[in-house]
């Protein structure tokens, strides 16, 4: 799949310039599952203030130190084969530092990343080394999320493979579950001739007092457009040895 990201007119006007400011990739790590606990990294060779997410994860105003470290990532990766888009980090684990962060959360499996991309000129100003920008505007940068999928850890390296939250492969949908029988028929509360059953109301209750399920019971009633089951799973198989 294509993939599409919004630009601004000022990230635009500054990737076409030849001379000047340079592209600065920064990297947000979020060790917290149900929260919000960021570890900001940069790909410099020096820390610098950048741009503080919020607990929703947005961009505000308000600053923050980057850590710099040597961080390699490959391109994002989609297919023709409807391949859910990809995403490879590897953050030095010389001194162990990034290693005790994995150990220490469950190898961050499921947590988010932001990979934030834009010029540092747009970078916060200010007095110290740190600060590296020339004109400050945090809505210049580009954020994309993804989430964790797995990790491989050695001497030298950390590696997050990150993927989109659209990859939903051994994922519990919320609320439908594969079944033969219909599941609004079913429910406690207002299943059967509720609104899921029978929103415009056709089904006479005094014909059709109750109902189990079955895909028949809609046939009778001319409603299997509104069936809340799945017909193509087997009730039975058959295997030839």
């Amino acid at each position: 799949m294509p993939h599409i990201i919004n630009t601004n007119a000022t990230f635009m006007s500054e990737s076409r310039k030849t001379y000047g400011s340079f592209p600065i990739n920064m990297y947000v790590l979020n060790a917290s599952r149900t929260g919000s606990d960021y570890l900001y990294y940069s790909n410099m060779n020096q820390n610098v203030r950048g741009w503080k997410l919020n607990a929703t994860g947005d961009l505000t105003s308000s600053t923050v130190s980057y850590t710099s470290l040597p961080i390699k990532r490959d391109v994002i990766k989609s297919g023709i084969d409807g391949e859910i888009a990809g995403l490879s980090i590897s953050i030095p684990n010389i001194d162990r530092t990034i290693e005790s962060v994995i150990q220490n959360n469950n190898y961050l499996r499921g947590n988010g990343v932001h990979v934030i991309t834009g010029f540092a000129r747009y970078l916060p100003t200010g007095s110290t080394s740190e600060h590296i920008g020339a004109t400050q505007d945090h809505n210049t940068f580009i954020k994309e999320k993804f989430y964790i999928d797995s990790v491989q850890s050695n001497e030298s390296a950390v590696t997050f493979n990150c993927k989109s939250r659209f990859d939903i492969n051994n994922i519990v949908i919320p609320a439908r579950t594969f079944s033969r029988t219909c599941a609004w028929a079913l429910e406690i509360g207002s299943g059967y001739l509720g609104s899921e059953c029978d929103a415009s109301s056709n089904i006479s209750a005094t014909t059709f007092p109750t109902c189990n399920g079955d895909l028949l019971q809609c046939r009778e009633r001319n409603n299997t457009r509104r069936f809340g089951g799945f017909v193509s799973i087997p009730r039975n198989a058959v295997f030839i040895t």
